[in-house]
């Protein structure tokens, strides 16, 4: 049986919630061969601090989900990525990139 939109969405915000808990695991939610902008993007928002997440998009595009998920800490980043079902049925990212970048709360 093929997982279902409510099971892809749990997916992505258990994702979210392992970046707030500063979580390496969160690494575990990308294909090995997923591209992400900056290369260095998961270590910058596993470093950040965020205290909270917003779902802020979501389209479906053939077999890939395209997620926008909106970050808040001391600055708020909306990151957008690709979700696709792997052969073990299990949802992970292609590829990540920064949509948004807002102001520190201190600037």
């Amino acid at each position: 049986m093929t997982p279902g939109p409510s099971e892809l969405e749990a997916a992505v915000r258990e994702h979210a919630c392992r970046l707030l808990a500063r979580d390496s695991a969160a690494r575990e939610d990308f294909t090995p061969e997923a591209e992400i902008q900056p290369p260095d993007l998961l270590d910058q928002l596993l470093r950040e601090g965020f205290h909270q997440f917003e779902l802020v998009a979501h389209a479906r595009i053939g077999a890939h989900h395209v997620f926008k998920t909106k970050y808040v800490g001391a600055r708020t980043v909306v990151v957008q990525a690709r979700w696709a079902q792997a052969p073990d049925g299990r949802w992970r990212m292609l590829d990540a990139e920064v949509a948004r970048l807002g102001p520190r709360e201190d600037a």
